[in-house]
């Protein structure tokens, strides 16, 4: 129960800030404006269901690639390094709540705080594609909500994690910006150094990239949709596109190794989560408060 009671503290000091609000709102014009221009242009026939899903996906690009990750470190990144600050949190800790009750607490009041936002930012772009197209693919929307929501608690479990390993806010907020500077780069970071030291190449190389965000979301997405639409082919979206480059004709054809196939990507996203909160718990369990 102490975890419930933290985490329900947390949404209600999350509901009372002006700058998520002001993020939801943005994330609703985005995904709503972005899927009214797409409405408004000509189409050759009824669009599938699949269709449809895409074309919200695309919609949707900016605000998951750009927003979610703002407001996922945002609302998680000073969450106990603040109160660690100014006392609270030892006044948290005399409740009494343990250090892993706040910690995961924490976690899952800004999880929820960042679900909502996405519902509510998903809502009106749905709605419109769906008005417009005279369709509503509900499982595929469903699943892509899902991911979107999992692709953002990656970034509440790393903000979280690093507010509890910093004892400052100021750290916090540097770790939070290193953070969202190598969801861009990541992918650059990696092809350079192998370029130069020449430590990885073919599978191998394919896997490390995998651990890629956006890769991840696009995996895990894939591996749902596949489940609905046989056409999916079942490998990454990093070795999809390496296939294009080689080999065009025997792309989706091939079988690829466990650890390149599309619904490992939750594997992955799972330690996202997990080993951020668990360095965090580890380093906060430690610390003299």
């Amino acid at each position: 129960m102490s975890t419930v009671a933290v985490a329900k503290k947390d949404v209600m000091d999350g509901i009372r800030s002006k700058l998520l609000w002001g993020l939801m709102v943005l994330f609703v014009l985005s995904v709503g404006g972005i899927s009214w221009l797409f409405a408004g242009g000509e189409t050759s026939g009824a669009p599938t269901d699949l269709e449809v899903t895409l074309l919200f996906a695309i919609s949707a690009l900016p605000a998951i690639f750009f927003l979610i990750p703002i407001t996922g470190l945002v609302v998680s990144v000073k969450s106990i390094v603040r109160e660690r600050e100014l006392g609270s949190i030892k006044i948290l800790l005399s409740l009494p709540h343990s250090r892993f009750e706040v910690l995961f607490g924490k976690f899952l009041g800004r999880s929820l705080l960042l679900t909502v936002a996405i519902l509510v930012g998903f809502v009106p772009g749905a709605a419109i594609l769906s008005t417009q197209f005279g369709t509503v693919p509900g499982q595929e929307l469903a699943g892509l909500t899902v991911m979107t929501v999992l692709f953002g608690i990656v970034f509440v479990a790393v903000g979280i994690g690093l507010s509890a390993l910093v004892t400052t806010e100021t750290r916090a907020t540097v770790g939070g910006v290193i953070v969202f500077i190598l969801l861009y780069t990541w992918s650059g970071i990696v092809t350079s150094i192998n370029g130069r030291l020449d430590l990885l190449s073919g599978d191998a190389l394919l896997f490390v990239q995998r651990f890629h965000l956006f890769t991840v979301f696009q995996d895990t997405l894939l591996a749902l949709l596949s489940i609905v639409h046989d056409e999916v082919p079942n490998a990454s979206s990093a070795v999809l596109g390496q296939r294009a480059l080689s080999n065009p004709e025997g792309i989706g054809t091939v079988s690829e190794p466990f650890y390149l196939q599309h619904w490992f990507a939750f594997v992955i996203l799972a330690l996202w989560i997990v080993v951020p909160l668990a360095i965090g718990y580890w380093r906060f369990e430690r610390a003299d408060l």
